[in-house]
């Protein structure tokens, strides 16, 4: 399979059912976005379904590639918690249609693939979870309600996919620094 193609493929299908939405947007519209007819799409893909499976699943795995690489780097729990956010920051603004389309979406997968999405998603949000429970065992951040803490900082990063635009007043590592900073002020422990 060519790559670079497959790369437009899901490109052009995550732009369009951003736009018109999953169900209103059909194979035809796609192929005709590509111009392409409607068989040699279906050389790439075998139906709609498999193509938002595969936008949905790409989006958890950039997710994944960057926090497990953070994870593993050394810092403390605040640089690490930072490059966190603006890893998720910089996802959702330089891919804007996928994650818009993960996110929105992905229930409309059938349901054994929707599961595994979902533990995807859950197991991004359990980097969080680790950082946060590990700055409160370290005296670095006040008691928090972990799952609640995470659900905020999580719904700051993924609604960037909706309001962000490139030209705006910050950029995202402008705008990381500034999730970082009011959820690093509602974390830490006052002296």
């Amino acid at each position: 399979m060519n790559k670079a193609r497959w790369e437009e493929i899901m490109a052009v299908a995550a732009r369009l059912f951003r736009e018109k939405g999953y169900r209103a947007t059909t194979m035809d519209d796609i192929a005709a976005e590509l111009n392409v007819t409607k068989p040699a799409l279906y050389y790439y893909i075998d139906n709609k379904h498999d193509l938002l499976y595969a936008i949905c699943e790409s989006a958890t795995e950039r997710l994944m590639e960057g926090a497990k690489r953070i994870m593993d780097e050394p810092g403390s729990v605040e640089e690490k918690l930072r490059r966190l956010i603006r890893w998720h920051v910089n996802m959702f603004s330089a891919h804007g249609d996928v994650f818009a389309v993960y996110l929105a979406e992905e229930g409309e997968l059938p349901p054994e693939k929707r599961s595994f999405i979902r533990g995807l998603s859950r197991e991004y949000e359990s980097y969080y979870r680790r950082l946060l429970e590990e700055g409160i065992r370290e005296g670095r951040f006040r008691e928090v309600d972990v799952p609640m803490a995470v659900r905020a900082i999580s719904g700051m990063c993924n609604w960037l996919s909706v309001w962000f635009h490139p030209d705006g007043k910050y950029n995202a590592d402008e705008i990381a620094e500034i999730f970082f900073d009011l959820f690093l002020q509602g974390c830490r422990k006052k002296d």
